[in-house]
């Protein structure tokens, strides 16, 4: 880890709360590895517990990519944790630059920054909520410190400080993927888990673009290999059939049947089996060919909630922020989060 070239030193704090600044040298880099439950400093000083990596310039790099706030770090199973801590409005303005497209208008850059906000404050102090760590993956929202930060995220995030989408008075489950395809999914569908925002409906702002039609060919041998891969074994597969599809036209069933065996898989279990990344969504049928299996699908990602290019393209037809999340989450309230509250949580505010 290392401070940016125009930094002064680095400064770390152990549990307690104590320096550990070594013979008060200036540290531009910090190399910290795990040995048993203790963290070894620059080769030599031994720490037993989570250290906070500080610079007084307010930015740290981290395997060449910078973060604002502090660096906290400690042994999980003789493996580094890394945590970023941050105010909201500054990990907000990352996250919006990377989960948006660089071209997205800016209604709906602020429909982004609020549905990020909510989902992360969902997380964190909702009625479900506890989790003091967010994933910096797809698994939660991507995040990738300053490099994703623009004027326009900052601004995004400034202009819609505190706003936050609530369902009971409570910040909702603001999930959202790429692309509905053109109509959007059901928690209940998708998860099994009825909640009465996150309902599927027709979304004519996803049916076309880059993710309106895309196709994924793959052989029987590479699928072979795949099933394989995951424990399954069902000899040369000769068919891919979708059994079932849900109330939006994605496939709920997958079944294949093989030389040697037949297997059933749940549709997002499936296409996670195959790659999330490649099988774009479960919103696809299947054309068997003498030599190949080709999946004709429509949308990207899981289509929960806003989708990020219906989003884009409501704003290019001069649809408001807050027109474009009523469409996407039924029944709920833009509210605004009491100050206090935000400004009581050590991490938070705004």
């Amino acid at each position: 880890m290392a401070a940016p070239p125009a930094a002064r030193a680095l400064s770390i704090r152990d549990a307690s709360g104590g320096s550990s600044t070594t013979d008060g040298q200036r540290m531009i880099a910090v190399s910290v590895e795990p040995t048993g439950s203790s963290l070894v400093i620059n080769g030599a000083v031994l720490h037993p517990g989570p250290i906070a990596i500080e610079s007084p310039d307010g930015l740290i790099l981290v395997n060449g990519r910078r973060y604002r706030g502090r660096i906290e770090v400690k042994t999980v199973g003789g493996a580094l944790q890394t945590a970023n801590v941050l105010p909201l409005r500054s990990y907000l303005a990352s996250v919006v630059g990377a989960e948006m497209p660089s071209d997205a208008p800016f209604q709906a850059l602020e429909a982004q920054s609020v549905v990020s906000r909510s989902y992360i404050l969902h997380r964190m102090v909702g009625v479900n909520g506890s989790d003091p760590c967010i994933s910096d993956s797809v698994l939660s929202q991507v995040y990738r410190g300053v490099s994703t930060e623009s004027a326009a995220t900052i601004k995004a995030v400034r202009e819609t400080a505190g706003l936050v989408l609530t369902f009971n008075h409570e910040p909702i489950d603001a999930c959202f993927s790429a692309s509905s395809g053109g109509w959007t999914a059901s928690a209940r569908d998708v998860w099994n888990d009825f909640v009465p925002y996150l309902i599927g409906k027709k979304d004519q702002f996803s049916e076309s673009g880059e993710y309106g039609n895309w196709q994924l060919t793959i052989t029987p041998a590479e699928c072979e290999r795949i099933l394989l891969g995951a424990g399954w074994d069902v000899g040369r597969p000769e068919q891919i059939l979708v059994i079932r599809e849900d109330t939006s036209g994605r496939a709920s069933r997958v079944a294949i049947l093989g030389s040697g065996g037949d297997a059933l898989f749940r549709g997002t279990d499936f296409r996670l089996l195959v790659g999330a990344a490649r099988l774009r969504s479960t919103m696809f049928d299947v054309e068997r060919t003498a030599s190949s299996f080709t999946f004709h699908g429509k949308g990207f990602g899981h289509g929960v909630g806003l989708s990020q290019q219906g989003a884009c393209n409501m704003a290019r037809q001069n649809y408001s922020f807050e027109q474009i999340l009523a469409f996407y989450y039924t029944g709920v309230k833009l509210e605004r989060y009491p100050p206090d509250w935000l400004h009581s949580q050590s991490t938070l505010g705004d």
